[in-house]
Formats: structure tokens, sequence, C-alpha cells
């Protein structure tokens, strides 16, 4: 994983898949990422089978789960398990370490962006453990420190912020065979700020989920597994301003609750055999777009009965098998289907497929199909972006996103040389767009509903991936050539445009040289670096004017197309340092980084300027250096 992929220098899994190849990251340096040409909302990402919704930290510079809990992380881009469903892009899915059964340990940190520790203990001995953790963010107090000392004229003035997380996983061991585990996880995002001294806006992320699982042996090498959990999530903005003749004081929220039950089993039969099999039925509660009348100023916001409310709830039940043939990491073919009733859309089946043949040691052809299907939709970016990407279930008239995906390429893993290159195409269907998303505070109250259109989408692209690792010297270069268009009858006059992160070209390269390493200290540094063509947006091509009785003549915009303006490229470097000093006692690490070393300020999105009448470019984070210290016992 590269050292410098975080503004923040934490070591970051999220910042690390955005420098895969077919993944590309959103604006600004955000955690946002799209894989092959699907939408944000289209990526699953699971903590031990429970879907994260409220998934970053900072307005995207961190991810809000620590990785201190994680003992497994896996990405999928294509060739899905049978387990893996309700998506249509990508899935990273999460498995929490148990806490230690016989010993005590304990890690603490401080940065200048989060504070947080974690412990791993034995509650009875071989019997049951707990494993925990917390992180809270000091921005508030140092944005309110910096600002004091120098001359505040930005637009942005942060006025209240809290970011935390917070995880506790008990694990007792019913004998050596079988164990329960019972796990919580919350994570609170709360900002409220002022923008160009004219208006007062706030945005909220928040979401606890609980789980209960079973765990058992299966005969001989077979697993099964039962759970439970309980999720709810929501997300707000809220805006107090004058527009025209009107005061604004308006809370818009989106919100989910969902209850999931599951049950798999895995059984390996001889050698080359392995089935997988089991049923999950989930229940959901949407009510996405509710506008609520503003009654307090404090950043955790209180509201008054809601005046548009758009709840609907949405039942999935799916019964999944799978059959795997021989090592699928080197010869062998996985087969897996899905079969879902959902209650808005009926029966419907899902297929992937995954093949690796070795034709000789360490070279040989690899490839995957999937046809999936989505049972809910983001609506994404309303209006920059941030908190408000409103979660809505398929239904009568939005029907499921699907996708249909083919891809197969080419592999070379000899000796500490691994070299992958494959093509991919890819085509999206049932996806939504909201046609008025810079005026979702008036759509909230008439009805947001009207502004959705339906359309669909393709990807094409070549992947290509080098990397090496050793003791001294670790590189990985990766590179994306793809193309992704979006079509919505009634938009762009019928014709195809670009998708908002349609980027061509992705070159990621990283680099770590360990050049200190003994019994007592180990110091490495890293580098990463980054180029990606630019992202699209939606800008006049020029104005006419036009007679008013009341006003006198008005400039009115007019427009080529939609997504009609290639934004520049986005130009990173990061750099970074750890040394980490060992003892009997405890070991101690510092991590020293800077972000964006190049100080180029890669533009997030444009902006208008009324007074003026000009567009112009917001960039959000400048070349930014990051001090962490750990100490372990």
């Amino acid at each position: 994983m590269p050292l410098a992929a975080s503004a923040t220098g934490e070591t970051d899994i999220i910042k690390f898949v955005q420098t895969l190849p077919g993944v590309a990251s959103g604006t600004g340096g955000g955690n946002a990422f799209y894989v092959r040409g699907g939408n944000l909302g289209a990526n699953l990402q699971t903590l031990n089978g429970v879907p994260v919704y409220a998934t970053s930290h900072l307005l995207g510079l961190t991810s809000s789960y620590p990785l201190d809990i994680v003992s497994r992380a896996d990405f999928q881009l294509g060739g899905f398990s049978s387990d893996e469903g309700n998506l249509t892009a990508s899935h990273v899915r999460l498995t929490s370490k148990d806490g230690d059964f016989k010993t005590l340990t304990a890690k603490a940190y401080a940065s200048n962006f989060l504070l947080g520790g974690c412990v791993s203990t034995p509650l009875i001995k071989d019997r049951l453990s707990l494993n925990a953790s917390l992180r809270v963010s000091p921005v508030q107090f140092e944005y309110a420190a910096l600002s004091g000392l120098v001359d505040n004229n930005f637009t942005f003035n942060l006025d209240k912020a809290v970011a935390y997380d917070a995880y506790g996983k008990l694990c007792y061991r019913i004998d050596e065979r079988q164990k329960l585990s019972v796990s919580v996880f919350h994570t609170l995002d709360g900002y409220k700020y002022l923008l160009d001294n004219r208006s007062e806006d706030s945005m909220q992320w928040w979401e606890f989920l609980g789980l209960v699982q079973y765990d058992r042996p299966l005969g001989g090498k077979g697993r099964f597994t039962a759970s439970a959990s309980f999720n709810r999530f929501s997300n707000s903005q809220g805006m107090m301003k004058r527009l025209g003749q009107t005061d604004n004081n308006l809370l818009i929220r989106s919100s989910l609750s969902e209850v999931i039950l599951q049950a798999d089993a895995v059984s390996p039969v001889g050698r080359l055999w392995e089935f997988r099999y089991g049923l999950k039925f989930r229940e959901a509660r949407f009510n996405p777009g509710s506008a609520h009348l503003l009654e307090t100023d404090g950043l955790l916001f209180k509201s008054s009965s809601p005046m548009v409310d758009h709840l609907s709830v949405s039942m999935l039940a799916t019964v999944h098998g799978q059959v795997t043939l021989g090592d699928i990491q080197r010869r062998g073919l996985k087969l897996a289907g899905r079969l879902n009733y959902q209650n808005a859309d009926g029966f419907a089946p899902e297929f992937s497929a995954q093949g690796r043949f070795e034709l000789f040691k360490g070279f040989g052809l690899e490839g995957s199909y999937d046809r999936l299907r989505q049972y809910y939709h983001t609506l994404e970016g309303i209006p920059l972006g941030w908190s408000l990407d409103m979660l809505i279930p398929s239904s009568e008239h939005f029907g499921p996103e699907r996708s249909e995906q083919l891809s197969a390429g080419l592999y070379l893993d000899i000796s500490k040389h691994v070299f992958h290159v494959s093509g991919y195409s890819k085509k999206m269907g049932n996806l939504l767009w909201f046609t008025d998303a810079s005026r979702i505070f008036d759509s909230a109250i008439i009805g947001w509903e009207q502004e959705i259109k339906t359309g669909s989408g393709t990807s094409r692209g070549l992947e290509v991936q080098y990397r090496k690792e050793g003791k001294v010297l670790e590189y990985d270069f990766a590179y994306t050539l793809s193309k992704t268009d979006r079509l919505f009858p009634g938009l762009n006059e019928g014709k195809a445009f670009p998708a908002k992160f349609d980027r061509r070209h992705i070159f990621n390269a990283s680099l770590t040289g360990h050049i200190l390493s003994d019994e007592r200290k180990e110091l490495s540094v890293g580098t990463f670096f980054t180029y990606q063509s630019g992202h699209w947006e939606t800008v006049p091509a020029g104005s006419w004017a036009q007679d008013n009785f009341v006003t006198g003549p008005i400039d009115i915009d007019f427009y080529t197309g939609v997504n009609n303006y290639e934004m520049p490229a986005y130009i990173r470097l990061d750099l970074s340092v750890r040394l980490k000093l060992k003892s009997r006692r405890h070991e101690q690490e510092i991590a020293a980084g800077i972000y964006n070393l190049l100080n180029r300020h890669n533009a997030s999105w444009l902006s208008y300027n009324a007074s003026t009448g000009e567009w112009y470019q917001v960039s959000l984070l400048p070349i930014m250096p990051s001090l962490k210290y750990t100490v372990s016992f």
C-alpha cells in the first residue's frame, strides 16, 4: 500500500483503492471513486458483510473506519462471488479483527487530523475477547487557532465541526469450534460554515450499525455463518440564506434504515471442488430528500415536523449459489448465481463468472463476466457532491440499476514481478439523472421526483498494472485508458455525453524504499504520483439578451451540451517518511508526510460570480503537511 496516498497521513484503504487500474477518483482529493464507468453509489462497501454508507471523514480526506480494526480487505471489480449482491460496479469487503484471547495490546496515536486509540484484550481468558477503537478529529480547535493568527479572507469559514468514529466487538468462543460475536460501529461528521459571508450552511453524515454473527465449522474444512444486522444512516444539508425576496431556513435530509438477515455456507468437496450457498433477506426504509424547517443554529440541528416526507419500504430476498473448480488463483473457474425477489420488481436473476488459465508457470489468461442488478439509486452531488447524496429505492417508476460487464486479459507473475493487462466493456441501464440539482432546496418542497430522468451508459477501457515487491525497494505503476458515456432521452438533444468522471487517462505510480531495518528501528520513505485527465462540467457557451418589460433586458445563458467542458488535468505528488522504534515494552512510530508537494491548485469544480458574470475554478487542498505519532503496548 502506498505510504503517501492520504492528505491526513493515515494509511487508508479507500485511498489505496483509488490508485488501482480501472478506478477514477472524484474531485479535490476526496474519498469518492468511480469504477469502470459506474456511479459512486454503485460501489458497495461492507464491514463484516454489513453495508457502510457514511464512509469518509473530513469531507473525504480519510475513511471512517480505522485500519487497526481490519483483519482483511478485499477489492472486487469483476467476477463477483454469489454472496456479493446489490451492486453494479465494485465491492470493498472489510473483515474486522477478533480481540486477543490471551494478552492485552493497545495503541494510541495523535496527528494534526485525528486523535485515537485501540485496544485488544481478553475479558475471560481463552473465552471472551474485546476489540475496540475510537478516533476523534481536532480540526475544530485547529481551525479556530489558525484563523485567529492570520487575516481570514477565505470564502469558506468553518464555524463548528465534529468528526469521530467508534467501534467495538465482543467475541465469545462457545467451544473450540464455534464462536459468537457482537459488534457495533458508529460514525459522525458534521460541519457548520459561512460561505462568502452571505449564507450559513450545515452538513452532516451519521451512521450506526450493529451486528450479531455466529460461526461454526461445517464438515471438514467447510464453514457456516449466520448473522443479523441493523443499520441506520442519515445525511443532511441545511441552508440559512436569502434567495431573492425569500428567507430560506431549510434542512434537506436523506435517511435509510435497514435490517439484514443472512446465512452462508462453504463446503469443499475433494481437492478440486468448492460449493457456496446461502440466503439473505433485507428490509430497508428509505426517506430521501425530506424537507424540514430549521429550529436551531446548533451543529446537530433539530427540526420541526417535516414539510415534505418521502418514506418508502423496499424488501429484497436473495438465494445464491456458487461452484468453484480448481484454484482460481492459478487454474480454475468460478460460476456464481443469485435469484432476487424485490417487492417492486418481482423475480430477477444475476450471474457472475471468473476464470484463470495458467499457460505455463507464472503466465496465463484471466477473465470475468457479470450481469448485475442494484435495488437502490444514489442521486449524487447535490449540490456539490458533499453530504446530500440521496439514496432512493428502486420502484415501479425507477427500476433497478443494471450492468453487464465483460473483462479479459493476461497476467505474468514471476519471482517478485507482477504484470496485468486487461480490457473491459460495460453497459449500464436504469441510471438516474437529477436534472436540476442546483435548486434542490426548491425541488424538495415541490417534489424532486419530477426532476429525475432515466437513461443508460457505456464504458470501455484498457487497464495495465506492474508491481515489483522487495525487501529494499517496492514500486507500483497503474494506467487506465477508458471512455465513459451517458445517454438520457430529453437531455443533450438525445445525444450521448461524457460522464462527469470520464477521465480518459489515469496514471498512478508509487515507490517505497526501506532504507533501514534492524531489531531496534525501521526507516521507510515513500512517494506517490498521480496524473488524471480532468473531469467534466457543464458551462454556458455564451449568452443573449432578452427583453423584459419589468426589469429591462436580461442576459440568458445558452449551452452547447451537457458536460461540455473538460477541466484541467489533476496532478499530485505526495511524499512521506516513517520511522519505527522498537523496544521490549512498546513500539513507537513517527510518520511525516507532505500531501500535494507541488502545491498544485487542482480544480474541484466551477463556480459562478454573479457580480462579474464570470466562471472561476474552485480548489480545495493546497500543499498540506501531516505528522503522526503512534505508541503501541
